[in-house]
């Protein structure tokens, strides 16, 4: 699990840290930086994967700019030409140092990366004094490196190599829950077409793909008991009935079947070019949170598109209790009060943060905890302006 994040010299973002729950929430006026902690984030993520070019970083949901643009502009200082991302889980701090490819200037290096090289060939050279064979090997982009002495007959590990040349274990960049980290910004245009296919498997920053993925839950066995956690899920919504996939179904076809309770019998079913976009973004939430195969970390930009405001406290309520079920994480943003209605601040899991910009521009974020006394709804708490994140110049 990721315990916080610390970002510093990102866009709006100068110097800031966030310590997560399982289930958070981000609230602010428009253009105070929501998005800009997300895109971070996700920045540190695509180092973490070791893929840091344009198309890679734009498939992560990151909004692509001239790498001019990527810095924090409230500085003077021509030192500040990296990016520094770091992120504490249970374990260990992952830090991201990254900088703009001269040669290349759609491309991002990592230079934690090359600093980790450098000290691991120097792990190497001094290793080689003390024993007769080095052995290397690479795997999720580190080397992993250990050594048999044969005149004392054995084999030295990761472990002793570090304590023996002081090599530090946390400057270690990858991490498989971070790496997998998206922003997703579902899009009812995506969400109807559900023949588009994604380059992130499997579901892409706007819904691609997830009809192919739900053909995949629908016939295969195993998948069983996600699709009908699925589908119980979608009960919020009144008319909905159940949904299917027909039989046979040829790998270039594309339909499901959604069946309202309130139509006559001989119209049981229609796909999914007729239903409301509600259905169908539910229909995706739903498959992010429950599926073994979705990120455990993720993020959603404006979670409240197309929802009533009463449904959106009920998704919350439901989204939160899936994150713990299913052991995902996640961060979201929010224009809507009402979204602020569905969460418990009485658990500490689940966390509210109000984003803004400070007299200098810079964007910060204060964690809103809960009080007993407070007997206001959340969502009256802020629209009457107690906890800022309102605008001030109007």
């Amino acid at each position: 699990m990721i315990k916080s994040i610390h970002i510093k010299n990102f866009k709006s973002v100068v110097d800031l840290s966030l310590d997560l729950g399982t289930f958070n929430v981000l609230i602010g006026e428009n253009g105070c930086g929501k998005s800009n902690i997300l895109e971070a984030v996700a920045f540190g993520a695509a180092a973490s994967a070791d893929k840091l070019d344009f198309e890679f970083l734009g498939s992560r949901g990151i909004r692509l700019t001239n790498p001019e643009f990527m810095f924090s502009a409230f500085s003077t200082d021509k030192k500040k030409n990296s990016i520094e991302i770091n992120v504490t889980t249970s374990e260990r701090v992952y830090q991201y140092y990254l900088i703009n490819d001269l040669t290349n200037t759609k491309k991002w290096i990592n230079k934690n990366k090359e600093i980790i090289r450098k000290k691991l060939d120097k792990t190497i050279l001094l290793l080689k004094e003390k024993a007769t064979t080095i052995i290397t090997e690479e795997k999720n982009n580190l080397t992993k490196i250990s050594a048999f002495d044969k005149n004392k007959e054995r084999k030295y590990s990761l472990q002793e190599i570090i304590k023996a040349t002081d090599y530090s274990v946390g400057a270690t960049f990858f991490n498989s829950e971070i790496a997998r980290y998206i922003i997703y910004s579902p899009e009812q245009s995506s969400l109807r077409k559900f023949e588009e296919t994604n380059q992130i498997y499997p579901l892409g920053i706007k819904g691609e793909g997830l009809f192919q993925y739900l053909k995949e839950l629908a016939f295969d066995k195993k998948y069983k008991k996600a699709l009908t956690d699925i589908k119980h899920n979608l009960i919020l919504l009144d008319w909905y009935e159940d949904f299917d996939l027909p039989e046979n179904l040829m790998k270039n076809e594309f339909s499901l079947k959604i069946k309202d309770k309130y139509l006559y019998e001989k119209l049981q079913y229609f796909d999914q070019r007729s239903t409301n976009e509600g259905f169908l973004f539910l229909l995706f939430y739903s498959t992010l949170f429950i599926s073994k195969t979705t990120p455990t970390f993720f993020a959603i930009d404006n979670i409240d598109a197309s929802f009533n405001p009463k449904l959106c406290m009920q998704l919350i309520k439901n989204l939160a209790a899936l994150a713990k079920k299913h052991k995902k994480q996640v961060i979201v943003t929010t224009h809507n009060p009402a979204i602020l209605d569905g969460l418990n601040l009485k658990d500490d899991s689940q966390r509210l943060f109000v984003v803004r910009r400070n007299d200098e521009g810079h964007t910060k974020a204060k964690r809103i905890e809960f009080k007993s006394e407070r007997k206001m709804k959340l969502s009256e708490v802020w629209t009457n302006g107690f906890i800022g994140g309102l605008p001030e110049n109007f």
